[in-house]
């Protein structure tokens, strides 16, 4: 049976829309940070980690989902840590609908009086949802609505549940440059994966430029194809054992939980001159 998108309350009392097909997926998307939390198949997997201590509260970033990343990556910029799109009230585009096949959303966010103190651009952002049984597709679409061109990184922050992080594989990068946030230079410390198969046996933060490949996420017998369209880099980031303890949003032990594999635009900022638009995607199939 076709079941409608619904409105429900979540955690800190925020509103958020599911999504359901009518073999049994399932997906969650909160209005605060038009932010997915919970992505599950037909076959009843759960492929998105949230923390049990994220944060559901206004200027707070939730800790797993898929945080929307914009209009600036991490601290590559004078602006906002990882910008302000996610922790903003988005709203609907459009109505959500739901077929046979697939569920499907499209969220809002334009520049106000908020983004502009931040943010000194007019724009546009739309945050579209597609789920299929096992299939779900976002993205993200940007257009610079003002009198002047803007530049711009973002990223989806995608944070995947695993059963073991030191079992974890993902497949699919070897011959890719890569640099390694361990304190080398991001300009001039670049090395090129020798490797197929990446492994995690603790900690790592890297991003993998240029990327254009389809990797695979391989999580005991569970396999999940990620690919990126539009996003050039790819963003590989645990915060593994010791860093966690420092964070409040957290468990000490839910690191090995997650992996997060983010499609992403860092190295070579989008420019858009007034009245252009930038469109990337990341794609998810288990």
């Amino acid at each position: 049976m076709i079941k409608s998108p619904s409105w429900r309350t979540g955690r800190g009392r925020l509103a958020k829309l599911s999504l359901t097909t009518p073999t049994g997926a399932s997906a969650e998307i909160y209005r605060y940070g038009a932010h997915v939390t919970s992505w599950t198949t037909a076959a009843g997997r759960e492929w998105l980690f949230l923390s049990n201590q994220a944060q559901f509260e206004p200027g707070k970033a939730i800790r797993g989902g898929v945080p929307v990343i914009f209009p600036q990556f991490s601290g590559f910029g004078q602006s906002q840590r990882h910008g302000f799109a996610r922790n903003m009230e988005w709203q609907l585009s459009s109505e959500p609908k739901a077929s046979a096949e697939e569920a499907s959303c499209r969220f809002l966010l334009q520049a106000d009086a908020q983004s502009l103190a931040l943010w000194p651009y007019k724009f546009r952002a739309e945050f579209a949802l597609r789920l299929r049984d096992a299939q779900l597709d976002m993205t993200l679409s940007i257009r610079n609505t003002d009198e002047q061109p803007f530049s711009f990184t973002a990223a989806l922050h995608t944070y995947f549940a695993v059963t073991d992080l030191q079992q974890v594989q993902l497949r699919g990068l070897k011959d890719v440059s890569y640099w390694d946030n361990n304190g080398s230079d991001f300009k001039r410390d670049r090395f090129v994966s020798q490797y197929d198969t990446l492994e995690f046996p603790d900690a790592i933060d890297r991003v993998f430029f240029d990327n254009s490949k389809p990797l695979q996420l391989v999580d005991g017998d569970d396999q999940l194809t990620i690919e990126n369209r539009g996003f050039r880099e790819v963003v590989v980031w645990n915060p593994g054992a010791e860093a966690t303890k420092q964070l409040n949003d957290m468990g000490d032990e839910e690191y090995s939980q997650m992996l997060c594999v983010e499609a992403a635009i860092i190295d070579q900022p989008i420019r858009l001159m007034p009245g252009e638009s930038w469109s990337g995607a990341q794609v998810l199939r288990a």
